[in-house]
């Protein structure tokens, strides 16, 4: 009697394997994003002092020159500057974009530090669902503020057998209708399944009724 899949030496390997490339993953995209959102909030930030500044030193201009002895229009360009500046001010709101980006930044790197100190399997599931809810509500990040990162997504090992044995079933259908070598098929369509997984795999019996021409044959299937 074959040993399910579940159990085989190789679904083990590959489901560490699997965990390894993904932990590895998640760290370098919690990390990224976190160095990310972390400049655009330093960027909101020297925004948010510049107006501010401005904005303090033109409304003190006003108020001077209505005490000199200066010509009346100067006055009134300096507080019609201060207006400019102030409605820049409230439209742009930095110092709310700013703290966006800076509890974004935290809270990516907060799913980081987890990860790195997770023990459990329960525990590392629970924190790529964290980081899809932290996903939806990230805020807007600027093309050029973005750190590039090479990360490299696995399969899981329980759909990668799934996907074994669908290709399996149908290239020995194929197989069976001399369409091509079913050995063949499987290995260029999934390189990750080797003989032994294919062995392994759960028998599943199949009757397929194929049609061609006046003629109709019965083939009876198994999953590999």
């Amino acid at each position: 009697m074959p040993q399910p899949a579940y159990q085989t030496k190789q679904w083990y390997q590959r489901r560490v394997r699997g965990i390894k490339e993904n932990w590895l993953s998640f760290v370098n995209m919690t990390r990224a994003k976190s160095e990310s959102h972390g400049s655009v909030a330093q960027s909101w930030d020297t925004i948010t002092n510049v107006l501010s500044m401005t904005l303090i030193i033109l409304t003190a201009l006003t108020t001077i020159s209505t005490l000199l002895p200066i010509p009346t229009f100067v006055g009134t360009i300096i507080g019609a500057v201060a207006t400019i500046v102030s409605a820049i001010n409230g439209s742009l709101n930095p110092s709310v974009r700013r703290q966006q980006q800076m509890e974004a930044a935290k809270g990516f790197k907060a799913l980081m530090l987890k990860m790195v100190r997770v023990e459990t399997e329960r525990e590392y599931e629970e924190l790529w669902k964290e980081y899809n809810k932290e996903l939806l509500g990230e805020p807007f990040l600027p093309k050029k503020f973005k750190v590039k990162d090479n990360t490299h997504f696995t399969m899981s090992p329980e759909f990668e057998m799934v996907v074994c044995a669908k290709e399996a079933e149908v290239a020995e259908m194929l197989g069976n209708l001399g369409m091509t070598d079913p050995c063949e098929d499987v290995i260029v369509s999934n390189p990750n399944c080797d003989e032994k997984c294919v062995e392994d795999a759960p028998k599943v019996d199949v009757s397929a009724t194929i049609k061609s021409g006046i003629s109709t044959e019965n083939i009876e299937m198994k999953s590999i």
